[in-house]
């Protein structure tokens, strides 16, 4: 399993508004902190431990297809699960912009790209 190296929300915001990354990477960046919006996750919680509430949500390595099913399940009680599946639609459009296979790849891959200590 891959280690998302330490970063918060916040950090991850600081970073979008100063421009430190590239076009696509921004773009994937924006759509993790959308989603995090949405599941109301606090902005001093680092990426991994969204990460980890995913990966216990989907029961599973978090792929496109995995997170389809949970969308789909969601779905089934938007009264209940209305913002989460909306947070799921945003990391879906993360996979259009990657190769990347499994979610916790591309969370560790941004927070790499801009480890500052």
């Amino acid at each position: 399993m891959t280690k998302i190296p330490l970063m918060t929300f916040d950090k991850l915001f600081d970073l979008i508004e100063d421009n430190r990354f590239d076009n696509t990477d921004k773009k994937i960046a924006e759509k993790i902190f959308e989603a995090e919006r949405d599941w109301k996750m606090t902005s001093q919680e680092p990426l991994n431990d969204f990460m980890t509430v995913l990966e216990k949500e989907t029961g599973e390595i978090v792929t496109k297809t995995s997170l389809k099913k949970l969308l789909k399940k969601y779905n089934q009680n938007l009264s209940k699960y209305a913002w989460e599946a909306e947070g799921i639609c945003s990391l879906l459009e993360i996979f259009e912009l990657t190769e990347e296979s499994e979610l916790r790849n591309i969370f560790s891959n941004i927070a790499k790209k801009n480890k500052t200590d």
